[in-house]
C-alpha cells in the first residue's frame, strides 16, 4: 500500500494492476472505506480494518474478492446493482450468456461468480463519510451503465477506476456498455480538472492529467477512422468489420474476445450512424454516406 494523500491509501493489485486484478483504494476512519476487491491475496489484511465496500462497476475484476467482507455493508451505484446481485444479473450485462455452451462454461469456470447483497445504492452526487473524510461519487457511465468514480475534493483527487488510462484506451465490450456516455464520461473528468488521479489499472498520476485523459478519449477517434477508412474501401458486414481487429490485436480461436471486439464495432457502427457518416444497407452491409 502507498500513502498517496494523508489517510488514503492505494493498493496496487497483483501482477501490477493487470486483468483478472485491479487496484483498489483504502481510506482510514472510524468508518474506513475499501473501494473495489479485486487486488489479490494482498488485500486480505485489509478485511479487519474496513468498515464499509464501495464498488465502481460490475466487473468481476473489481468485486473478486467480495466474499471476504462478511461483517460490512456494500453499496454500489444501482444502475450496476443486478450484474452483482445474481449470477442471471451478470451474465446478462456482461453478455457472456450470448456465447456457445463451450465458450459459456470455460467463462463460467473462469470467473468464479459471486453474488453479493447490496446495501446501499448509490447515485451521482452521493457523499460516503468516513468519519475522517467525506468521499462524492461520480456517476461516470459508458465502461458500465453505473461505473463510477470517487473524488475526494479536498486534495482535487479523482480514483476514476475503469476509465484507466491504460494504452489499450476505453473499454465497452459489455451489451450494456455505451460508447456515447464513455465520451460524456471523460468530458466530465477533464472538466473537474482534478490535481491527482489514481485508476484501477493503472498508478496514481499528478502531472498531465488532461492531456492523458485527451489522449485517451482519442482512441475512441482513432477507432471510428479504422472504421471509416475500411468502408470507405467497399461496404462490408460487422461480421466482416470484426474480423479487421481494429480493436483487438489478435482473437482467432477466441470467442470471448471476438465476442467484445463486435460489441465494440457494433456501438461505433451506430455511433456514426447516428452522426449521418455511415448507413446500413437492407443487406446488412454498411457504407459511408458522403
Amino acid at each position: 500500500m502507498k500513502e498517496i494523500r494523508p489517510g488514503i491509501w492505494f493498493v496496487e493489485g497483483e501482477n501490477r494492476g493487470r486483468y483478472p486484478f485491479a487496484h483498489s483504494l483504502f481510506i482510514d476512519g472510524d468508518e474506513s472505506l475499501l473501494i473495489d476487491t479485486g487486488v489479490g491475496p494482498a488485500l486480505d489484511s485489509l478485511v479487519p480494518r474496513t468498515r464499509q465496500v464501495v464498488l465502481s462497476h460490475f466487473h468481476r475484476d473489481h468485486v473478486a474478492r467480495n466474499h471476504l467482507f462478511t461483517e460490512v455493508k456494500f453499496a454500489l451505484h444501482r444502475a450496476d446493482a443486478p450484474g452483482v446481485e445474481s449470477v442471471e444479473g451478470f451474465y446478462r450485462f456482461s453478455g457472456l450468456s450470448q456465447l456457445n455452451m463451450e465458450a459459456y462454461c470455460k467463462m463460467i469456470s473462469q470467473v468464479r461468480f459471486m453474488p453479493t447483497r447490496i446495501d446501499r445504492y448509490l447515485e451521482d452526487g452521493d457523499l460516503i463519510d468516513t468519519g475522517r473524510r467525506t468521499v462524492q461519487v461520480l456517476h461516470l457511465p459508458g465502461h458500465t451503465p453505473g461505473h463510477c468514480g470517487y473524488l475526494v475534493e479536498e486534495y482535487g483527487f479523482v480514483f476514476t477506476t475503469d476509465i484507466d488510462l491504460t494504452a489499450f484506451g476505453p473499454w465497452y465490450g459489455n451489451p450494456a456498455s455505451d460508447l456515447e456516455l464513455f465520451r460524456a464520461s471523460i468530458k466530465k473528468l477533464r472538466a473537474l480538472k482534478p490535481e491527482l488521479i489514481a485508476t484501477g489499472h493503472s498508478p496514481p498520476l499528478a502531472r498531465s492529467i488532461d492531456s492523458k485523459l485527451a489522449a485517451y478519449a482519442e482512441v475512441l477517434e482513432r477507432r471510428d477512422q479504422k472504421i471509416l477508412n475500411a468502408l470507405e474501401a467497399k461496404p462490408l458486414t460487422l461480421e466482416q468489420l470484426t474480423d479487421k481487429k481494429f480493436i483487438y490485436k489478435k482473437h482467432n480461436g477466441q470467442e470471448v474476445l471476438r465476442f467484445f471486439e463486435e460489441q465494440m464495432v457494433r456501438k461505433h457502427l451506430e455511433s456514426l450512424a447516428g452522426s449521418k457518416m455511415v448507413a446500413k444497407t437492407d443487406a446488412g452491409f454498411y457504407t459511408v454516406l458522403h
